[in-house]
């Protein structure tokens, strides 16, 4: 039976060995010591520095935690993608094509981690997130209907975020955003075939900036597994 901590926002377990999540401030006292609980080898938040000084990361100084934000600063490049996108596919797009570097960071750390089940956060849980997972996914060789089905799992997880949101803003400003608000299925399956179209697969993509196929079959390895104690995950 699947237990998100108490106060998770966006919370689960794609892989056995890889939960996912937004921000982890919002968790409660309990949430957080439920957490704790499952035994995290790594805690991994893809926010920047600006966005952990408006909300702190609750577990900065453990060992567990590892701040490694997705998007690279001041990359002229991704500013200007990010600028022109009109969907979220146009961000991941952007994201693979701009930010592989970092990507494979992300993934490495993964990898890299002690023995134990990982966790990855962002802000709302929901795109850079996303992303990683799904590309973890891709390598496990999970069906696209089922990494797209966990993508589109974030638009009801985060009703609640988006109306606060929504209340928070000027009408001008909502409008900016509200075209990014929905998880749509076929926005992350167009990163994934952005990756077809232009390197073969996922796989060739990320051998090309590093992180070749014997490390993608050793991270596939260790996302299956799930040791430690699993607070009903």
């Amino acid at each position: 039976m699947f237990t998100p901590p108490d106060g998770a926002l966006n919370f689960r377990r794609p892989l056995p060995g890889l939960c996912r999540s937004g921000t982890l401030g919002r968790l409660s006292g309990r949430g957080r010591q439920e957490l704790l609980a499952v035994g995290f080898a790594r805690i991994i938040d893809l926010r920047n520095r600006t966005e952990r000084d408006r909300d702190p990361p609750p577990f900065l100084g453990r060992p567990e935690y590892l701040n490694l934000p997705l998007l690279p600063h001041r990359n002229r490049a991704l500013n200007t993608a990010t600028a022109e996108a009109q969907t979220n596919a146009d961000h991941y797009r952007a994201h693979l094509d701009h930010a592989a570097n970092q990507i494979v960071a992300i993934l490495g750390a993964v990898l890299d981690a002690p023995p134990g089940p990982v966790l990855l956060h962002c802000h709302a849980g929901k795109d850079r997130t996303g992303l990683i997972v799904a590309l973890c996914l891709e390598l496990a060789d999970v069906p696209r209907a089922e990494i797209a089905a966990d993508h589109a799992a974030s638009g009801p997880a985060l009703a609640d975020f988006y109306a606060d949101a929504q209340a928070s803003k000027t009408l001008g400003a909502w409008a900016s955003l509200a075209p990014f608000a929905p998880s749509r299925l076929e926005d992350i399956l167009a990163a994934l075939d952005h990756l077809e179209t232009r390197w073969g697969n996922p796989g060739l993509y990320l051998a090309a900036w590093g992180f070749g196929r014997a490390e993608q079959s050793a991270l596939t390895a260790r996302l299956q597994e799930f040791p430690g104690r699993l607070m009903g995950l």
